[in-house]
């Protein structure tokens, strides 16, 4: 559920409304500090347009081996449209289009060689399903290459970029293939910034190149944890190229105590049982809960850390009600515990 920061919501709901709207191409740079909401947002907005048609929705988390960034961010793709997912969309694109007709509908994308391949994925027979999975996650013999009429694996950088921009084509941007939209959510992007700097720019240039092989109907958030006044070091990481094509910015910063009040009475809400009740907090008690969090430190995840521990502290005493006594209380042992 989402409570409170109604504004930020807004920022993100416009966002896919403009995606499904028309034939938008976005790329959104969702930064903060560490708690702000910006993971939840991602799991929030995938579940609310999960049941939108023609809408595929992918969430990756930056990969942390800076020595395999572009095949695990690759691996990750497919781990997340799953293989089964993909065989059954391409089997559909087949009877629609054809294999010859899909087949060149995906060469300017991918060239001959991957069109082919993605084609294949969507075979029923047995065994080609079987060594095309191989083909996406770990690579086939020359022999069986040779079989499947392939010429090689997915090797290089530009091989993944290649492939995957047909892949991907199959589900949006190209209305001649598939009538689809695209999200993208890219969290924990802050990971990059300790690749060597070699890794950094190749990475950056592989999301570079993907995303230029979309003229529209993609919508991509860049997630990064980053602290105030650091947006200069995403612009750095990201290279001058792909921080050009970013076209909104929604910073996830620190909110006001009125802010998270609100916060916290939409999440009782939602809990409640009676409706008629203010239990287990009255607002007095909950603007002197919240004033206890440093203001540099006032985020949803420091909100939650606070009053669920009260809660479990006014339990584990068997408490009636919590009072500023009751608050007191737990400020020693929740000082003593930090």
């Amino acid at each position: 559920m989402w409570a409170g920061m109604t504004l930020l919501k807004r920022k993100i709901k416009q966002c896919y409304q403009d995606c499904l709207s028309d034939d938008s191409k976005q790329i959104v740079l969702n930064w903060g500090p560490y708690g702000g909401g910006k993971t939840f947002s991602s799991y929030y907005f995938i579940r609310e347009y999960s049941n939108q048609p023609s809408l595929k929705q992918i969430y990756l988390r930056s990969p942390n081996d800076g020595n395999r960034t572009t095949k695990e961010f690759f691996k990750s793709i497919i781990d997340d449209l799953t293989f089964e997912g993909i065989h059954e969309h391409i089997t559909s694109l087949i009877e629609t289009h054809g294999e010859n007709g899909l087949f060149q509908l995906l060469v300017p994308k991918a060239t001959s060689e991957f069109a082919k391949a993605i084609v294949l994925i969507g075979s029923n027979e047995e065994q080609t399903k079987e060594l095309m999975n191989r083909f996406l996650y770990s690579g086939l013999t020359k022999a069986e290459l040779k079989k499947l009429g392939l010429a090689k694996d997915i090797q290089s950088d530009s091989d993944v970029v290649k492939f995957l921009s047909g892949l991907l084509a199959c589900y949006a941007g190209e209305p001649d293939i598939y009538n689809g939209k695209l999200v993208f959510w890219l969290d924990e992007m802050e990971n990059i910034i300790y690749y060597a700097q070699k890794n950094y720019k190749a990475f950056s240039q592989v999301l570079r190149d993907l995303f230029d092989s979309f003229s529209g109907d993609i919508l991509v958030f860049l997630n990064f944890t980053l602290a105030e006044g650091k947006e200069q070091t995403v612009e750095v990481i990201l290279g001058g190229a792909l921080w050009s094509r970013i076209t909104k910015k929604i910073r996830y910063i620190e909110i006001t105590e009125d802010e998270a009040l609100l916060y916290v009475k939409d999440l009782l809400e939602i809990a409640k049982i009676n409706q008629a009740s203010t239990a287990p907090f009255t607002q007095p008690i909950m603007s002197e809960l919240i004033r206890m969090i440093p203001k540099n430190s006032l985020t949803p995840r420091e909100i939650n850390k606070h009053f669920s521990s009260v809660i479990r502290y006014a339990v584990r005493h068997d408490a009636q009600v919590i009072d500023t006594s009751l608050i007191n209380s737990w400020a020693n042992e929740f000082e003593e515990d930090n």
